[in-house]
Order: structure tokens, then C-alpha cells, then sequence
């Protein structure tokens, strides 16, 4: 193995360690743990025999397995800024409401108690 193939291995394994204690401090979530966890197996695999991406790619139609793996980070990315998207939606669709709720309690508690009117009995 290369030097480069080395770290690789260690960088992808230290991720997939991180991944596990994140996981086990509930700071994400099992489908997360899980999809981060098989990317970096993923990593290991591929870092340790790169010609299984060729051999995948050409069994896909993709002449070289850099390409697929380009492939596969442009739809990853793609994927994730629309997850960052719909999260920042909803948070500012929440944020809204709250503003609202507030302002509307403000402003009864800020406004006069109605007047009732005189009692006009003659």
C-alpha cells in the first residue's frame, strides 16, 4: 500500500470512529450513523483496492472508476444542500410563527382594557 492509500485508511477509519460516538451521544440518528458509516467502509474498501471502482464503473457503463466516484459525490452534495434547503425552510417558516405568536401576545397585553359604556339608566 502507498502512503497516500494509508492515510486514506486512517482518515476514512478515525471518520467511522466519530461516527460511532456521535451515534452513541444521540447527536445524530441511526439512518445517518448508518449511511456515514458505509461511506467510510466504502472508502476503506476502495482505498485499499481501487480497481473495484473500475470494476463497478464498467459494469455500470462508466468508462473509469474516478468517474464514478465523481458521480456519486456530485449527487451526494446535490442531495445535501437540498436536505440544508427544506431543513432552513421549515426552521424559517417556525421562526415566523413564533414572531407572530408573540406579537400578537404582545400586543394584547400592551393594549387598553376595552371601556364599557356608561350605564345610562334614567
Amino acid at each position: 500500500m502507498t502512503p497516500f492509500q494509508i492515510f486514506l485508511v486512517v482518515v476514512l477509519a478515525s471518520g467511522m470512529v466519530a461516527v460511532v460516538i456521535c451515534l452513541s451521544k444521540g447527536l445524530i440518528g441511526r439512518l445517518a450513523a448508518t449511511c456515514a458509516a458505509t461511506v467510510c467502509a466504502a472508502g476503506i474498501a476502495f482505498a485499499i483496492e481501487p480497481n473495484w471502482t473500475t470494476s463497478i464503473a464498467h459494469r455500470l457503463g462508466i468508462s473509469r472508476g474516478t468517474d464514478l466516484l465523481l458521480y456519486l459525490l456530485v449527487l451526494t452534495v446535490l442531495y445535501g444542500f437540498l436536505l440544508i434547503y427544506l431543513k432552513l425552510r421549515r426552521v424559517r417558516r417556525e421562526l415566523t410563527l413564533l414572531v407572530r405568536e408573540i406579537a400578537i401576545r404582545e400586543a394584547e397585553r400592551k393594549s387598553p382594557a376595552p371601556q364599557q359604556p356608561p350605564d345610562s339608566a334614567q
